[in-house]
């Protein structure tokens, strides 16, 4: 007996299988769980890496809902045809339920992509590098990777760093099944990693998903940064990378 009583069928604003059916087969999703009020972070990121056209990548930005605010994300959704909206309150304590809901969505529609990654809407990340490491170290398993998160005791379950997970589908059956049977906790972070821990899925820490901010000329180095909290600073930071690029190509 199901130890959560989740219903994807009032879970969200508009049923996003529209979104979905247009999907063709991928290399990489990018789940992206972002404030209703962060239009300037979702904008930014279209720009940047989640538009990299050397791979078949689609980004989804997950938000949920404020009170006179809806319209503006109807608005949005229709020009970019990327949001999923939750009929739940956004504010941090709900952050949960956009990993939660959009896991056992993704699971009842069986989405055709190789990898999935789930990630908060205040980070840079290479989507090449994680598409590559992906492919070494997921193939068909039953494993998720995560980052590091520090942590103020020796012994604790697997913590997912702000909510940054890459695995792949039959991963993701497994979670969305467990989901159901692990006791709800409001701290996202913690509670995806006991459904994991408790249903035996492996969990690798990789060290390019990075605790915190590093030089962007890294960039080539690691999978993906904190530290952007504003949009300039991801816009600017992705031309210093494009510029560095085309100039290492020269030589």
């Amino acid at each position: 007996m199901p130890l959560n009583s989740l219903l994807l069928e009032t879970a969200f604003r508009e049923d996003p299988v529209e979104l979905f059916e247009a999907f063709e087969s991928i290399q990489l999703l990018f789940v992206v769980k972002s404030h209703m009020l962060n239009y300037g972070k979702r904008e930014a990121i279209r720009q940047t890496w989640g538009l990299v056209k050397k791979l078949r990548i689609k980004t989804i930005f997950v938000l949920g809902h404020l009170h006179n605010m809806d319209h503006f994300a109807d608005l949005e959704s229709k020009w970019h045809k990327d949001i999923i909206q939750l009929n739940i309150e956004d504010k941090y304590e709900n952050l949960v339920y956009k990993t939660i809901y959009t896991l056992l969505y993704l699971s009842k529609l069986n989405i055709k992509t190789e990898y999935v990654h789930c990630v908060d809407d205040d980070r840079l990340v290479n989507a090449i590098n994680v598409y590559d490491v992906a492919r070494q170290n997921i193939e068909q398993s039953d494993t998720v990777m995560l980052g590091f998160m520090d942590y103020p005791f020796l012994y604790f379950p697997s913590y997912i760093i702000g909510g940054t997970i890459l695995t792949n589908m039959k991963t993701i059956h497994m979670l969305s099944i467990g989901i159901g049977h692990v006791r709800l906790i409001h701290i996202e972070d913690v509670y995806i990693g006991m459904v994991a821990t408790a249903f035996k899925i492996e969990m690798r820490h990789h060290s390019g998903f990075l605790p915190f901010k590093k030089p962007v000329l890294m960039f080539s180095s690691f999978l993906s940064s904190p530290g952007y909290d504003h949009a300039y600073a991801l816009l600017r930071d992705w031309r210093l990378i494009d510029q560095n690029e085309k100039i290492n190509t020269k030589r």
